[in-house]
């Protein structure tokens, strides 16, 4: 399997591992968040598939979910990565955080690093995200990583699963 180390000046963003089973215990264990698939309350054969689907992810695609710690304390933050669903027509930007970290400007600084990495190290030109409409808050944070990237609103599609989308073009860059 392929090993990447992410850091910020307060982040670390590592692989996740079948060692990592607490990690997802405790995000789904707390976790409000009720779109994309997510919701809290999934029993263990449900954490067990979601975290082999993203050790295997990296294996299929050389990319996936990196998992978010604090760099000055180890504390397990959420995730955030570049994932592919399958039969999805490119992969995306997405995140997940514990609920003691949201507004804290940790899923701006992961994605950033995430956003850096798929250009310098997978050579990608662009990095997108898919918002589906009652996502408000992974709204708002697209919107943020645009502006900041130089990105925009590109497109609304729908996807393989049916459900219409905006399409946010988060970053561009020429191609090495």
């Amino acid at each position: 399997m392929t090993t990447h180390l992410l850091t910020t000046d307060r982040l670390v963003l590592r692989v996740p591992s079948s060692a990592d089973r607490a990690c997802y215990d405790a995000f789904y264990a707390v976790s409000d968040l009720t779109v994309g698939g997510y919701r809290g309350g999934r029993d263990a054969a449900e954490v067990d598939a979601i975290l082999r689907r993203d050790i295997d992810h990296w294996a299929r695609h050389g990319f996936g979910m990196f998992l978010i710690e604090a760099r000055n304390t180890g504390q397990f933050q959420g995730g955030t990565g570049l994932y592919l669903p399958k039969g999805w027509p490119t992969p995306e930007l997405t995140w997940w955080l514990m609920p003691a970290v949201r507004g804290t400007g940790v899923a701006t600084e992961a994605s950033l690093a995430v956003i850096d990495w798929a250009h310098d190290v997978l050579n990608w030109s662009r990095v997108e995200t898919m918002m589906r409409d009652e996502n408000a808050p992974a709204r708002a944070l697209a919107n943020r990583l645009a502006q900041r990237c130089g990105g925009r609103r590109d497109r609304r599609e729908t996807l393989p699963d049916g459900v219409a989308r905006d399409i946010y073009v988060l970053s561009e860059r020429a191609a090495a």
